[in-house]
């Protein structure tokens, strides 16, 4: 009989909402948890992709970066951030 040992890769989502707060503030957020405020969208976007990689390499989890577009829909991107991840929808 062969033991069979499956192995979850843990995973993490910064994400950056398309509008800012009422203080004009992009928030950051990881797994849901507030980390860091941005004066644009552009700051916001770009902190999250380099943290996704920091941490992907250094801890081996599989991380994603959720971006609100102007249509309301939230799309995730690998922290190479080039195209959306797909079937995560």
């Amino acid at each position: 009989m062969h033991e069979v040992t499956h192995f979850f890769m843990a995973l993490v989502i910064y994400d950056i909402p398309f509008s800012p707060d009422l203080a004009g503030l992009w928030h950051v957020q990881m797994n849901g948890v507030p980390t860091e405020n941005f004066e644009t969208r552009v700051a916001a976007i770009a902190y999250a992709v380099q943290q996704s990689k920091l941490l992907g390499v250094q801890s081996g989890l599989q991380v994603l970066v959720s971006v609100e577009g102007a249509d309301g829909i939230w799309r995730e991107f690998e922290s190479n951030a080039k195209r959306p991840v797909a079937g995560l929808q």
